[in-house]
């Protein structure tokens, strides 16, 4: 049974002749009573805090809460964003390995190209030189004729010139 500071107060006890001095016990009760008055409020101010700690508690367990998710959704996004770099990276490596077998397919015709006129450059030169050999022998055949034909024509015409007037 729960007994209030009011309640004690307000008992009484019955009066006999050999028992408790009345004043001693009043005093004892109003003491008694102020005691468990003061309890009593200082109960009360504890569940008040215990209140107050427990919103705390339940404000700070949901702070919690959210910076924990937003932790998780950020490690999220940065998994995410790592994925997409490395993917990025793996497609620009792509890219650029088919553009240096273009370039490197590019090359090698363009080389077997510039080989083919190279050799037909050299062939065209050789024919050159050639027909050149030739023109310089067909003209030195022919100032050799030539050189002769004046000679022998030199042989006769000395005769017939001393006998024309000048």
């Amino acid at each position: 049974m729960k007994l209030t500071p009011l309640e004690i107060r307000q008992i009484s006890f019955t009066k006999s002749m050999r028992g408790y001095s009345p004043s001693e016990v009043n005093d004892f009760i109003e003491n008694l009573s102020d005691d468990l008055d003061e309890l009593v409020k200082e109960n009360a101010d504890y569940k008040d805090q215990l209140e107050k700690q427990a919103r705390t508690i339940g404000e700070l367990e949901k702070a919690e809460g959210a910076m924990t998710e937003t932790l998780v959704m950020a490690q999220k996004a940065m998994e995410n964003v790592k994925m997409n770099a490395q993917k990025e990276a793996e497609l620009i490596i792509r890219q650029a390995e088919v553009r240096a077998e273009e370039i490197t397919a590019s090359a090698i015709k363009r080389e077997s190209t510039l080989s083919a006129e190279i050799m037909t450059l050299q062939r065209r030169k050789t024919t050159f030189i050639e027909q050149i050999r030739s023109m310089i022998q067909g003209l030195s055949r022919e100032m050799q004729w030539s050189a002769e034909q004046e000679q022998q024509e030199a042989g006769h015409q000395p005769q017939e010139a001393e006998t024309q007037p000048d």
